[in-house]
């Protein structure tokens, strides 16, 4: 009796762990794609056209190092990318990023672009936790709007914060800053 217990504790145990390996190998192998349908589902037309007004494409920066570089430097980094037109002309970059200050429901996650001039050409919500109704304002094109054409040479300090909802506001102004920070270390 022992033994048959032995026997099929060890036949389940294998089953486990090849399962295991296998989910493990199918979760390696498609983790990349699996990431660029995300980003590729995050670029629609209205997200291209609220951060970069006339992009038709957001484009990886190719120089992995520079990728690396800002990784390992700065946690809330995502990624970085180019703004392109239709023939292909770069219209500035774009910084994807999480709010170094956590909001009420958590931290927040943009797109913000700015142009070769250094102005902050658009700001676009990837993800937010932030209360519906309350937090979730931040948002809305009326609070996003006071960002536009603000120079990206320092950080923003004077905004006209939500009220009732300064945390989430906050959180808000914590990444377009960590943009404009990421920008003026390694962009400009």
């Amino acid at each position: 009796m022992k033994n048959s217990y032995v026997r099929l504790g060890g036949i389940l145990f294998l089953i486990a762990a090849i399962s295991a390996g296998s989910l493990a190998f199918l979760n390696d192998a498609t983790k990349d794609l699996i990431a660029k349908n995300e980003a590729m589902a995050s670029t629609t037309p209205e997200v291209l056209e609220s951060v970069m007004p006339g992009s038709v494409m957001f484009i990886d920066i190719e120089d992995t190092a520079l990728i690396d570089t800002i990784k390992a430097e700065n946690e809330k980094f995502v990624n970085l990318q180019v703004a392109v037109d239709a023939s292909n002309n770069e219209l500035g970059h774009v910084v994807r990023t999480f709010s170094t200050v956590a909001g009420y429901g958590g931290d927040m996650e943009l797109f913000v672009g700015i142009s070769p001039d250094g102005k902050i050409t658009g700001v676009n919500v990837v993800s937010h936790s932030e209360t519906s109704g309350l937090g979730s304002r931040t948002t809305e094109p009326e609070f996003i709007s006071q960002f536009i054409g603000k120079d990206a040479s320092e950080e923003i300090v004077e905004f006209d914060a939500l009220a009732g909802v300064t945390k989430s506001s906050n959180s808000f102004l914590s990444a377009v800053n960590n943009a404009i920070s990421i920008y003026n270390q390694y962009l400009k």
